[in-house]
């Protein structure tokens, strides 16, 4: 058997589990959901069968429209750059055109010193002359060589010089095409003075004293060619739908297999590297908002439907840019992520905001072919709109963040693009898409609104400025019906909000969910103080009934709220705004009645509940609680107000009601010194003047008159400090 201390201890341990299990599911449930969207292909079009090199059996046509930048065509055209750059040769070496003209000279001279030896026959001068080194002369040449005159030799010697000298100034590149053309030209430059001997000789030798004087170079070639593929832009394709892709017979090409993938009509292969690292990216990012959620939680921890909203904003988003983000070429800056930063900054917080945003924005330039640029303009822009979107009651504020978001936008694409040659067209088209994409992200915040708050009952901005509005048909009901309860809730209103500021809670939410808290006592307002003209109808009931009827005003406010369709939020106001306090006074009262030894059955006098589960429904219980009892005693002095808070404040922290509420011990001190200011305002002592005195010996009160939930208490001092005044009146607010 388990004592209480474990059993009390057990369902701490459950009620937390089953608070955080949406939670749990919430992280889960998103990274499923991500990892499937940005895995895997989501297009559905229709698959073909073809092989690359081969005809294809049908005709293939475009099922829908789509621009992208082709790989193929961008290669194709880099390799038909390359293609155009000429082979990079070495300017032409002096120094192989001297090192020629001596080969031509010491050639000579020996041919001069064979010429000369009168001692060896014509054989062997022959021989000699075939013997040189490097050069090829013929028999035939060599006769010759040997027959001529001296003079006839060196006019020969001289034009063969004069013929290297000048071609070998020339360009001769090392390859067989240049080196024919050089000797070629060579043969052909010998002079006119020469006779036919002369001129064969001429012919015959010097063309083997040409030879080339610029060289490959690699290096450079290559280095040229490499930057002639670089200068080459991405090459974008279009097509359209229902545009021939291929004709039953024509050869499947590389660019065909490239369009029929970016069309999704080939089944990929699934690439389980790829998905793994998208699958730990995703768990990252679901981590990180979960832990987020939870060191940061407020009281929408435990509404799945706050969680649900949240991962379907993120997924519907995700699921957007697989869609449109991916190989679309500058058509991915139109993408609204924008839009995403807004709504959760005014649905939820700028923080989350900023935070979401974050993630999202790297998930999107990891789908986009790992684009830094993209990432980085996915990012920027909406965190400047989240942080730049104030005073959402205004459809203008939308339009204003979403101009701001798409300058910032606008900076990253010049950052980026100023850095490299820009294509100034290019440039001016993604300036123009972030514009489109400002304007296009605050018309789906703001219809986002409309759309979030009927599916969802979630409150936006705009759903309480129309509920602020005093001329609301509940609240102009209130007003007739009961006036003293619709002035307490305006006092109350303005107590809570100046609180709520303070503690950086939703204040507009405080504000409005103050006016309706007490829309319930319309049903029965004579029997609540604020009402009253001098009868209390509570004097004529027992003690049940009447807390019966002060309990009732709770469930009546719930249904008046059903009936003229408050959302979830404001009802939460009204159930909580008393917590499952004691009507004190009337359970007091029936104690006093009772029999000896007789008990009084206590959950009869409690409110129904729940406590407040939020920070917004605590400050408002703070307020109710305090401006009553204020409004009942009026304290005129600092010392009398102080005693009035911190006594009331400490009621409630004792009594358990502020433990859901996710206010923390810093907020509850920050609390009360807004309560204790804001009436020091209200009952600040006043200038006596003459005549008054009259007045100020007058009673406080006549008659007594019942607190504001409860009967009427009897007569007290107008000091707070009395024991008996100030529980009682508290705890009936």
């Amino acid at each position: 058997m388990m004592n209480g201390t474990e059993t009390t201890g057990l369902r701490r341990i459950w009620r937390q589990v089953t608070q955080e299990a949406p939670l749990w599911l919430f992280a889960v449930a998103l990274t499923i959901i991500l990892t499937a969207v940005y895995s895997f292909n989501l297009v559905l079009s229709p698959q073909v069968s073809v092989t690359l090199g081969e005809p294809a059996a049908e005709e293939v046509l475009a099922p829908r429209s789509i621009s992208f930048y082709s790989e193929v065509l961008t290669e194709q055209a880099r390799e038909q750059a390359q293609a155009r750059v000429a082979d990079v040769y070495s300017s032409p070496d002096v120094s192989i055109a001297r090192a020629q003209l001596n080969k031509v000279r010491s050639t000579f001279s020996f041919i001069e010193v064979v010429r000369a030896d009168n001692q060896a026959d014509l054989a062997t001068r022959l021989r000699y002359l075939s013997q040189i080194e490097g050069v090829n002369i013929e028999p035939e040449l060599a006769e010759l060589l040997l027959g001529f005159t001296s003079d006839e030799f060196l006019a020969v010697r001289n034009d063969i010089d004069r013929i290297v000298e000048n071609i070998m100034r020339q360009e001769i590149r090392d390859n067989e095409a240049a080196l024919s053309e050089a000797r070629r030209n060579a043969r052909s430059q010998f002079s006119l003075t020469l006779s036919p001997a002369q001129e064969r000789v001429v012919t015959g030798l010097v063309s083997q004293f040409i030879v080339p004087n610029s060289f490959f170079d690699e290096e450079a070639t290559t280095e040229r060619r490499t930057e002639a593929a670089n200068a080459v832009e991405p090459r974008e394709r279009t097509v359209v739908r229902d545009q021939p892709i291929l004709r039953v017979g024509e050869t499947v090409t590389a660019e065909h297999m490239e369009l029929l993938e970016k069309l999704g009509m080939l089944q990929p292969e699934i690439s389980w590297g790829r998905v793994g690292s998208i699958f730990l990216a995703v768990v990252l990012t679901s981590s990180l908002i979960m832990l987020y959620w939870y060191r940061f939680r407020g009281p929408l921890l435990n509404s799945p439907r706050y969680l649900l909203l949240l991962g379907g904003l993120i997924a519907i988003f995700a699921l957007t840019a697989k869609l449109t983000v991916p190989g679309t070429s500058n058509y991915s800056y139109l993408f609204p992520a924008a839009a995403l930063s807004m709504l959760i900054a005014v649905i939820f917080d700028v923080r989350l905001a900023l935070f979401v945003s974050l993630l999202q924005g790297l998930l999107t330039g990891l789908i986009a072919q790992e684009s830094l640029e993209l990432a980085v303009y996915m990012t920027i822009g909406p965190l400047f709109a989240a942080l730049t979107l104030r005073d959402p009651q205004r459809v203008n504020a939308f339009f204003r963040a979403g101009l701001v978001g798409s300058l910032a936008s606008m900076l990253v694409i010049l950052v980026f693009r100023l850095g490299e040659t820009p294509e100034p067209l290019e440039v001016l088209e993604l300036l123009l898409y972030s514009v489109l994409n400002g304007i296009i992200s605050a018309s789906l915040t703001l219809a986002g609104f409309f759309v979030i708050g009927g599916l969802f009952g979630v409150m936006t901005a705009l759903q309480l400025q129309e509920l602020s509005r005093l001329d609301h048909p509940l609240l102009h009901e209130l007003l007739r019906k009961a006036p003293g309860t619709y002035h307490h809730s305006i006092m109350v209103a303005n107590l809570a909000e100046q609180a709520a500021e303070r503690v950086e809670a939703n204040s507009t939410l405080v504000r409005v969910g103050s006016f309706y808290h007490d829309v319930g006592k319309m049903l029965r307002p004579p029997f609540y103080t604020e009402n009253q003209e001098g009868i209390n109808p509570h004097e004529t009931l027992d003690p049940y009934s009447s807390a019966r009827i002060i309990i009732s005003h709770v469930r009546d406010g719930l249904e008046l709220a059903r009936k003229y369709r408050l959302p979830d939020r404001i009802q939460d106001f009204i159930a909580e705004h008393h917590g499952d306090r004691l009507v004190y006074v009337f359970y007091k009262k029936a104690q006093d009645q009772c029999a000896e030894g007789e008990k009084v059955d206590e959950s009869r006098f409690r409110y129904d509940g729940p406590r407040p589960r939020s920070r917004e429904t605590g400050i408002v219980l703070l307020a109710d609680s305090i401006e009553a009892s204020s409004a009942a005693v009026r304290p005129n002095t600092a010392e009398d107000i102080e005693t009035l808070v911190n006594k009331i404040i400490d009621d409630h922290l004792k009594g358990g009601q502020l433990d859901d509420s996710g206010l923390t011990l810093g907020d509850i001190r920050t609390l009360r010194e807004s309560f204790i200011n804001t009436l020091k305002g209200r009952f600040h002592v006043r200038v006596r003047y003459p005549g008054d005195e009259a007045l100020e010996a007058r009673p406080r009160q006549s008659q007594p008159v019942a607190p504001q939930d409860g009967p009427a208490p009897v007569p007290q001092p107008q000091s707070i400090s009395s024991p008996v005044l100030a529980p009682a009146q508290r705890q009936e607010s």
